[in-house]
């Protein structure tokens, strides 16, 4: 998890932060980075303030959340090692038309991936998977939903048999549905919970079996379209029980 988020997800801190802004005081680099994303979303800094006691509502929670998250994504525009992987992906949502809110967003969800989607040290901050989260944003950026169909169209017809053909056919269609509705995005573990409660769960076992193994590939697939990296590559099929994490 990147220090900004850890720091922020407390309440206490973030409210201290942003009376402290209020009242003029000086701050440090990341209460600055803290301070500018509840600017940009003053909304969530007011729900924030509105809280009293310890215990934070549904709302409170998500405006936390959302406001740490916007503030590490302005800090590794800071951060030497992710500086110009960060501009790069920034650069190539906003090419392809996203707004600057979106874009922040994006970045921002990249962070909230790394901190919370899979079993790891949440002390630790893992930058190289950060930094290949970022390198893959331009690729994503780019996919067209012509570009998305020609890639179902080629997973498809790289199948061995008629019934591979039918399972690859069901996960495709599926994974990109659920991945892919609002846009192309990083696939991340709630994707693949996603799909595996949708397609797999349930299942006979040998059912089970084709179709985590499609997938497994279809994932590969994507990784050989520069659409996702290889630690990406090795902690997704790791979900399916197909290689080690």
């Amino acid at each position: 998890m990147h220090p900004v988020l850890a720091r922020y997800l407390t309440a206490d801190v973030a409210k201290e932060t942003l009376r402290k802004q209020q009242a003029g005081g000086a701050l440090d680099p990341e209460e600055q980075f803290f301070a500018e994303a509840a600017k940009a979303h003053p909304r969530q800094a007011a729900i924030l303030m509105d809280v009293g006691g310890r215990v934070l509502s549904s709302d409170a929670q998500a405006a936390l959340v959302l406001l740490a998250a916007h503030a590490s994504a302005r800090a590794i525009q800071e951060d030497s090692e992710l500086t110009e992987a960060t501009k790069k992906a920034r650069e190539a949502l906003t090419e392809e038309g996203a707004s600057e809110e979106e874009t922040d967003a994006f970045i921002a969800s990249i962070l909230l991936e790394e901190a919370f989607g899979y079993e790891q040290d949440v002390d630790s901050f893992d930058r190289e998977y950060v930094k290949e989260s970022l390198g893959e944003v331009p690729a994503l950026a780019a996919l067209t939903k012509e570009a998305v169909d020609a890639l179902f169209v080629g997973f498809v017809k790289a199948s061995k048999d008629d019934a591979e053909r039918k399972v690859r056919e069901v996960m495709a269609r599926a994974l990109f549905d659920i991945a892919w509705a609002e846009g192309p995005a990083p696939i991340n573990p709630e994707h693949i919970e996603a799909l595996l409660d949708a397609q797999v769960a349930d299942k006979p076992e040998e059912e089970q079996e084709e179709k985590v193994h499609a997938t497994a590939h279809l994932l590969q697939a994507l990784a050989k379209e520069g659409l996702m990296g290889p630690l990406r590559l090795s902690r997704l099929r790791a979900m399916l029980g197909e290689e080690d994490a």
